[in-house]
């Protein structure tokens, strides 16, 4: 267990010590995250768990197979029909936004020329 420091002082965050009289306290170096050895064993835990659910499945690999293309097939289905309801969101989104910009265009002409008429007037 880690030396808090003594109990009736308050914390700092960060477990930061106090600095002391005269001099700042720097900073503690990061220890760098091990992100490559954890990505690799997130994958291997993933194989070996397809592999063991594939061995324990309680249909035979022709019928698991059937049922994985299937499925495959459904996503791929749901995944195209996500991004063309994408697209035309967007597209609704740039069509509104030009009537926008044209419509506020318009008013700053208007603005501007009965600005101009007071001007002359």
């Amino acid at each position: 267990m880690a030396y808090a420091g003594k109990t009736n002082e308050p914390r700092r965050p960060g477990g930061a010590a106090k600095p002391q009289a005269g001099r700042p306290l720097a900073p503690a170096p990061k220890a760098p995250r091990p992100v490559g050895s954890v990505a690799t064993g997130v994958a291997i835990g993933l194989l070996v768990g397809v592999g063991l659910a594939l061995l324990f499945a309680p249909q035979s690999g022709a019928e698991t197979r059937r049922g994985l293309r299937r499925r495959l097939r459904y996503a791929g289905r749901r995944g195209r029909d996500a991004w063309d309801d994408l697209r035309d969101e967007l597209r609704h989104a740039r069509r509104q936004l030009r009537r926008v910009r044209r419509r506020t265009r318009d008013r700053a002409d208007d603005v501007a020329a009965a600005v101009a008429m007071d001007a002359e007037a």
